[in-house]
């Protein structure tokens, strides 16, 4: 168990400068389809390439990418598309035992396009896998013993289960002082669940909640980002970022509010930059960093993140690039 405690002049809780164990991240996997090459819509694409992706699952990897040890919460089937999942998320180093394999169901699937810089997304996901979670697929101790919990919103609008799974999860390391990362990754889904009431109870445990500035606006009512992240701040978290994409990240934590710039980069694909940047920020969370620094470091990642096709391989920012980045940029 990770015990947390304010530092002298620090609106950022203080833990040990590395998790001695893994960070937990829990929702949906998916194999996720792009048109080849980039731009094309998916109606005209004769060529699809093949990525393991989803929220957790992306965050997990970009954890260990950058020397932080991660694991994944989920369901997958047996079918050969949760092969290669499980195939993927192994090469990444994420650790898979909190995997459960369901013989009679298969893994999530999505279809992206992205045109000028703007992402469609299709999901096929109806009686997935992941659908099918509950808290019975909880690890209470697996919880308790974590260097932080991260969950998406979007892993409580899946199914009722599901969310009551999360909530589970939220709320065990809430009650022994595990970090927690939750970040609101609104989805208009179709037959999705009502997560209002699960959402707010999510945002008042979690130590980090990282929403978009559109996703800001929706929950707080208030569309300039550094007011949403006032009002979001007083809501219970330690600490929020809001992105703001390209324009970088507002940071709110204890009375301090800063901006962070962003970083130009070019654009292949921008899905998973979120899952990235939130990945970095619980990394500055744990290390007990400042706020500019923790923001510059996750604006840089979640900026790299664009540059490539996918979510996990190439997609996936490393240490020495995200310092070449902020580098140049000084």
């Amino acid at each position: 168990m990770t015990e947390t405690a304010e530092r002298p002049g620090s609106a950022v809780p203080a833990v040990p400068a590395a998790p001695a164990v893994r960070v937990l991240a829990m929702g949906e996997a998916l194999v996720e389809f792009m048109p080849v090459p980039a731009g094309q819509t998916m109606a005209a694409a004769d060529h699809f390439d093949k990525f393991a992706g989803g929220a957790p699952a992306t965050y997990a990897a970009a954890l260990v990418r950058l020397g932080v040890p991660a694991g994944l919460i989920t369901r997958i089937g047996e079918d050969p598309f949760s092969d290669f999942m499980l195939s993927a998320l192994a090469a990444e180093g994420v650790s898979t035992d909190l995997i459960r394999r369901l013989p009679d169901r298969q893994v999530g699937l999505c279809f992206h396009e992205c045109l000028d810089g703007v992402t469609s997304l299709i999901f096929y996901r109806r009686d997935s896998a992941a659908t099918t979670m509950t808290p019975d697929d909880i690890n209470v101790e697996a919880i308790r013993s974590a260097a932080a919990l991260h969950v998406p919103g979007v892993a409580l609008q899946i199914s009722e289960g599901a969310k009551e799974a999360c909530l589970t999860a939220i709320r065990i390391a809430a009650a022994a002082s595990v970090p927690i990362s939750f970040d609101p990754n609104m989805r208009n889904l179709l037959g999705g669940t009502d997560t209002a009431q699960a959402m707010e109870e999510a945002m008042s445990l979690a130590d980090l909640v990282t929403p978009t500035a559109q996703e800001a606006a929706a929950i707080t009512g208030q569309k300039d980002p550094v007011r949403a992240a006032v009002e979001l701040r007083a809501r219970g978290p330690r600490l929020v970022a809001v992105t703001l994409a390209a324009e970088g990240a507002v940071l709110a934590a204890g009375g301090e509010v800063i901006t962070c710039p962003g970083f130009e980069v070019a654009v292949v694909e921008p899905t998973g930059a979120g899952d990235v940047h939130a990945a970095a920020m619980m990394i500055g969370l744990l290390r007990g960093w400042e706020l500019e620094r923790m923001g510059r470091f996750a604006n840089a990642a979640g900026a790299l993140a664009v540059t490539a096709m996918g979510h996990l391989g190439d997609a996936l920012p490393t240490p020495e690039a995200i310092q070449a980045l902020l580098d140049d940029a000084e």
